[in-house]
C-alpha cells in the first residue's frame, strides 16, 4: 500500500528454530542440563560454595514412552517462569544463582524440545504453585511464541515437602525413544551422571535413576607419611565482587589407566574427566626437552584435578554445553601453564618409579613404602598449599631384579609347560632358570 512502511520478515519459523536448537546437543548432555537445573535449585536452598545437600533428591525416569525428572529442591517461581526460564537465551537482567552450573539459558528448553513433542512442567515454591502443558505440534502451528499456564496458584503457603519441580515429556521423537529403550544407553547415562555430578553426590545429594540410587565415582590421591600431592591455591579477580578461586591438586593414585588424567571441575560440575588429550597438556609439547609425552599406561597412576569456583559462573572456563573448555578464557590461560609444571613433576616421579619397578619388580621399595605410609584421600578434602613430596628409593627390601627375555617356538613352550606342570610361558622361564641354578649349587 502506498505510503505504508514496508519491512522484510526475518523471523524464523518455530519448526526451523526448534530443529536448529536441538540438532547438535547429545542426548546425554541434554539430560545433564536438566540435572544441573535441579542442582541450582539445591544451591538456592543451601547457598554457599561448600554445600551440604543431605535430604535433597533428584529422581529421573526414562523409557521408550516417556521421560520424567523431579526434585525437592525448592522449585522456581512464576516470575522466573514468565520472564526467564523459557526464554530462548538468557536475558541480561535474568536472576542469577551464586555458584550456578546452569547459567546459559538454553538447557531446559533444548532438552524438552529434543526429547519429544509434548511436555509438562510443574513447580511449587513456598508461596505459589504453577504448571504448564505444551503440545509442540499445536504450538508450532500458531504465531504466538508464548506458553500459557495450565495452573496458577499464588499467595498460598506450601510446605518444604511440597516444594520442587517435575518435568515430564512424552510423544518422544523416534530416535529418542530408541535410545531411552536401550539398556546400554541407560547404563552409560547412569555412569555419566555419577562422574559429572560426583561432587554433589558426595555432598549428600541423592540422585535416583530408574529406581537405582547412584553413588559418586571415586576420585582420590595418595597422601601420608613422606608422600604428599602438590596443592596450589590461586585467587583471580581478588578485588572484584566475584573472585575466582582455583585449587590445583596433582599426585598419584592406584594404577588404573581408565581413571588417569586431568579432571576439570567448575562450581562442582565435572566438565572434563580423566582427560589425557592435548587440551590438558598431554603430548602438546613433546618435542621440548622438558615436554610432556603422550599418555601411556606407565602414567596410569597420574591424577590431576583443577577446581574452579566463582559466584559468577560466567567467569569460569567452560563452554556453553559444559562439555569442555573455553580455552580462550583468560583464567584458563593463566592456570594451564601451572598444570603443565605439575604434570612434569608427577611424570618425573612416575618415570623413576618405573625404573625402580624394572629393578625390583613387586619388591619395589617405593611402592612398599607407599602401601605402608600413604592412604587414598578424597580430593574434595585436600586443602592447603603444599609441594609434591615423595621418598624415592628408600632402603630396598630385597635384591635388585632384572628381566630375562627370549623367544622360542610355541609348540616347544607348550611341551615344557606340560612337562613342568605350569600354565604360562613366563612360568616355564622361571622354573627352568631355578632348575639350572639349583644344579649349580646356588640358592634361589
Amino acid at each position: 500500500m502506498t505510503g505504508e512502511a514496508k519491512h522484510i520478515n526475518a523471523m524464523p519459523t518455530k519448526a526451523f528454530f526448534v530443529d536448529m536448537l536441538v540438532r547438535d546437543i547429545p542426548t546425554e548432555r541434554a539430560i545433564l542440563d536438566l540435572v544441573d537445573n535441579c542442582i541450582d535449585g539445591a544451591k538456592r536452598l543451601r547457598p554457599g560454595s561448600d554445600e551440604n545437600f543431605d535430604g535433597l533428591w533428584v529422581k529421573i525416569h526414562l523409557d521408550g514412552d516417556r521421560f520424567e525428572i523431579s526434585d525437592n529442591c525448592g522449585g522456581f517461581d512464576t516470575e522466573t517462569a514468565m520472564n526467564y526460564a523459557f526464554r530462548f537465551g538468557r536475558p541480561a537482567d535474568a536472576k542469577s544463582t551464586d555458584y550456578s552450573i546452569g547459567q546459559f539459558g538454553v538447557g531446559m528448553k533444548r532438552a524438552l524440545f529434543k526429547f519429544g513433542r509434548y511436555f509438562e512442567v510443574h513447580s511449587t515454591t513456598s508461596y505459589e504453585k504453577w504448571a504448564m502443558k505444551v503440545d509442540v505440534d499445536e504450538w508450532e502451528h500458531g504465531t504466538d511464541w508464548q506458553f500459557e499456564f495450565a495452573e496458577l496458584i499464588e499467595d498460598k503457603a506450601f510446605t518444604a515437602d511440597e516444594c520442587g519441580t517435575r518435568i515430564m515429556v512424552n510423544k518422544l521423537r523416534p530416535e529418542i525413544a530408541n535410545k531411552f529403550s536401550s539398556e546400554y544407553f541407560r547404563r552409560s547415562l547412569a555412569e555419566t551422571i555419577r562422574a559429572h555430578q560426583r561432587q554433589f553426590l558426595s555432598s549428600g545429594l541423592a540422585i535416583e535413576f530408574n529406581g537405582q540410587h547412584l553413588t559418586h565415582t571415586d576420585l582420590r590421591v595418595l597422601s601420608g607419611g613422606s608422600y604428599s600431592p602438590v596443592v596450589e591455591e590461586i585467587t583471580f579477580d581478588r578485588e572484584t565482587e566475584a573472585p575466582v578461586l582455583v585449587r590445583i591438586i596433582a599426585g598419584i593414585s592406584e594404577s588404573k589407566p581408565a581413571d588417569a588424567g586431568w579432571y576439570i571441575v567448575c562450581n562442582g560440575r565435572v566438565i572434563l574427566s580423566a582427560d589425557r588429550s592435548e587440551a590438558t597438556g598431554w603430548n602438546s609439547v613433546s618435542e621440548q626437552k622438558d615436554g610432556i609425552p603422550k599418555f601411556h599406561n606407565q602414567y596410569a597412576r597420574f591424577r590431576g584435578i583443577v577446581f574452579f569456583d566463582c559466584s559468577s559462573s560466567q567467569k569460569l572456563p567452560w563452554n556453553t554445553t559444559k562439555t569442555g573448555l573455553d580455552e580462550a578464557s583468560a583464567i584458563w590461560q593463566s592456570v594451564f601453564p601451572k598444570m603443565l609444571d605439575h604434570t612434569r613433576t608427577i611424570i618425573k616421579f612416575l618415570n623413576r618409579l618405573d625404573e625402580e619397578f624394572e629393578e625390583y619388580g613387586k619388591n619395589s621399595p617405593t611402592l612398599s613404602t607407599l602401601a605402608k605410609e600413604a592412604s587414598a584421600l578424597d580430593v574434595e578434602k585436600i586443602r592447603g598449599a603444599r609441594p609434591f613430596a615423595w621418598n624415592m628409593n628408600p632402603k630396598a627390601p630385597g635384591p635388585k631384579l632384572t628381566k630375562i627375555q627370549y623367544s622360542r617356538e610355541v609348540a616347544k613352550i607348550r611341551t615344557l609347560m606340560e612337562a613342568l606342570g605350569v600354565n604360562s610361558a613366563k612360568a616355564v622361564g622361571e622354573t627352568t632358570f631355578d632348575m639350572i641354578l639349583s644344579e649349580q649349587g646356588e640358592d634361589e
